[in-house]
């Protein structure tokens, strides 16, 4: 057993790239802004895509204006402006950007080497950042452009992930998510102090809302209202309480001078004022395409990929050489983590509420104006998928019918859920917790249907550290959702990212141990052992991304190849291997990213935003 490289004329060949079907991004904020000198309004919206950038709106014309962020800079979850109108704008990769819109001119003021989510001025005119994953406040100095390091905000809680200065002096931070709270940074001296009930922490994040009156309040995760001030939370009282509930349960809108609220409204437009009266500008400005999350087989020989961020769903139709947008996917601004088809018909779970979509192929797509989606024709949301599913990565349709769900938790919770969806008795059960504090990352059945066979991640809830040591595999009575047995199938593995069920054995991978181990293994369900075992000599296999193929062999992607796996001898053959010259070219210095799917004798996969295929020596 082993790796070994492909004889001359057996090697996947003819690559392909099928193109890039949306481009559209997704809109992460919404600031308003008046130019003092002109005294024209606008409106920036900070855009993430494969290249993100903020998009200027003037309100008066509708005219868009984009500024790109330098790379490696993405994910602008915060806007805020210094006295002169320029933009200061937070970066997933740590990078803080300023732009200064008269001269057009964009560069990285500082740099944290954090995740940044928020930012705010605070009451000495310098600006507060919130930031992942050791809850770090940083404080910006606009006139100086320094950056100062303020220290970890809780020594447990991973996120900060809202900041609101006060004009008392004190700057407040929304901590989670294991036990959620809301602490008070004095400018001062910079004693940190968590201001609300014990009994109101809980995993998730608290709300700091800032009133019309400009006063700072907090929305509890328990549906509480308190009022900031001076380093301290008053509850409100019933009836005020009962106000902001009706008014601003999600926080005030931001609004131009003259009160008109702004709103961001899906898929790609800003909602200026409300009612009859209210007018909608769409948002116009170029990317490099939206980056594709996952990528399986569909209905009728077909390829579907939803993207990052927001949630788009496409399509390639191998037959006709035809790749499609076919829109936006759901609900969700996440992405659709797992697909699966029955019956004609497409079923795909999303991050981040964990729903359950299905799409009809044959019925036309929905057409709903901006801001009005439904959901209940098609794509249709079938259910919510419940306690125990944030994000679905796994999803199997077994022989009978039923669609089958495991998922990580939602943020700050311990254990993965299991669902299933009977298509015939169009009924869904959940099971929220299958393993203690694991998650579930691989699902496949046996061909009658009768036995479920999942693969777990130590991995929990995000802003949650592992408690457990080593992954499991799991065999669950599928008529009586009863769990049959579990096993460690390897010491020391911490995930079993694919699995296959084939011929009465399961095949799979495993995603690392201590020592950066990744494996190829196949395992007798019967008998509860192992066939045999092997490390990869081509690094990780991509989750999800094991298929059989037309020859009774299984084939897949790491990094860096394609790659068949003989069932029987255990053997690995690399069908092409991309070259480290060949791989710079690529986003991320990898050609393969997501999927695969074997159609027509070719195997399809993703690259960046790209749908890619080779053809395989079948």
């Amino acid at each position: 057993m082993g790796t070994s490289k492909s004889a001359s004329g057996s090697r996947a060949t003819d690559l392909r790239d099928h193109g890039i079907a949306v481009y559209s991004g997704s809109c992460l904020s919404v600031r308003a802004w008046r130019d003092a000198k002109t005294d024209r309004d606008y409106v920036y919206c900070g855009i993430t895509s494969t290249s993100s950038l903020v998009v200027q709106v003037d309100v008066a014309t509708g005219r868009c204006r984009s500024f790109r962020l330098p790379k490696p800079c993405s994910g602008p979850w915060g806007i805020d402006f210094t006295l002169d109108g320029h933009l200061l704008v937070t970066s997933c990769c740590g990078r803080l950007c300023r732009i200064d819109p008269r001269k057009g001119k964009v560069w990285v003021t500082a740099n944290t080497g954090h995740w940044l989510w928020v930012i705010n001025r605070g009451a000495d005119g310098k600006f507060y950042l919130g930031s992942s994953s050791e809850c770090r406040l940083f404080r910006y100095d606009a006139a100086t452009e320094g950056l100062e390091d303020l220290g970890q905000l809780d020594g447990v809680q991973k996120y900060l992930r809202g900041v609101a200065g006060g004009d008392d002096g004190y700057i407040y931070g929304s901590i989670g998510c294991t036990a959620a709270q809301v602490v008070a940074y004095p400018i001062a001296n910079g004693r940190v102090t968590k201001l609300l009930p014990k009994f109101e922490e809980c995993p998730g994040f608290q709300r700091i809302v800032r009133g019309p009156d400009g006063r700072l309040t907090v929305h509890t995760l328990r549906g509480k209202w308190y009022h900031l001030s001076h380093g301290q939370a008053f509850p409100l009282r019933d009836a005020e309480a009962r106000q902001m509930t009706k008014e601003y349960p999600w926080g005030l809108p931001e609004s131009l001078p003259d009160g008109r609220p702004v709103t961001h409204v899906d898929p790609d437009a800003i909602r200026i004022g409300e009612g009859p009266k209210a007018t909608i500008i769409p948002l116009k400005y170029k990317s490099d395409g939206a980056n594709i999350f996952h990528l399986a087989e569909g209905p009728a020989e077909t390829v579907y990929a939803s993207t990052i961020m927001p949630l788009y769903i496409l399509r390639y139709t191998p037959a006709t050489r035809k790749l499609e947008n076919l829109g936006r996917g759901g609900p969700d601004n996440g992405e659709a983590y797992s697909f699966g088809h029955c019956d004609g018909k497409l079923y795909y779970a999303c991050y981040s509420y964990g729903n359950l979509m299905r799409y009809d192929p044959t019925k036309p797509l929905h057409k709903d104006p901006p801001g009005a989606m439904k959901w209940n024709d098609n794509p249709k949301l079938i259910t919510q998928l419940g306690m125990g599913h944030n994000r679905p990565r796994a999803m199997c349709v077994d022989s009978k019918k039923r669609v089958w769900i495991g998922s990580f938790p939602e943020y700050g919770m311990n254990d993965g859920g299991l669902g299933c969806y009977d298509t015939v008795r169009r009924k869904y059960e959940n099971n929220p917790v299958v393993i203690r504090n694991q998650s579930i990352i691989a699902l496949t059945a046996d061909a009658p249907g009768d036995i479920l066979y999942g693969g777990t991640s130590i991995g929990r809830g995000s802003g949650t550290d592992p408690v457990t040591k080593e992954a499991h595999l799991f065999a669950l009575d599928a008529r009586r959702r009863r769990l049959l047995w579990r096993v460690v199938p390897i010491p020391g593995v911490i995930g079993v990212l694919n699995l296959l069920y084939l011929d009465g054995k399961l095949y799979g991978t495993t995603g690392g141990a201590a020592r950066g181990v990744f494996h190829f293994f196949r395992f007798d369900p019967r008998r509860r052992t192992m066939d045999y075992v092997m490390p990869s000599e081509i690094s990780g296999v991509r989750e999800q991304s094991l298929c059989i193929g037309p020859d009774g062999n299984i084939y897949g992607i790491t990094w860096i190849t394609i790659f068949r796996w003989i069932p029987e001898t255990g053997k690995i053959e690399v069908l092409y291997r991309c070259s480290p010259r060949e791989s710079k070219r690529y986003p991320g210095g990898s050609l393969f990213h997501r999927g695969a799917v074997i159609l027509g004798g070719r195997l399809y996969f993703s690259c960046g935003p790209h749908v890619m295929s080779m053809r395989l020596p079948l």
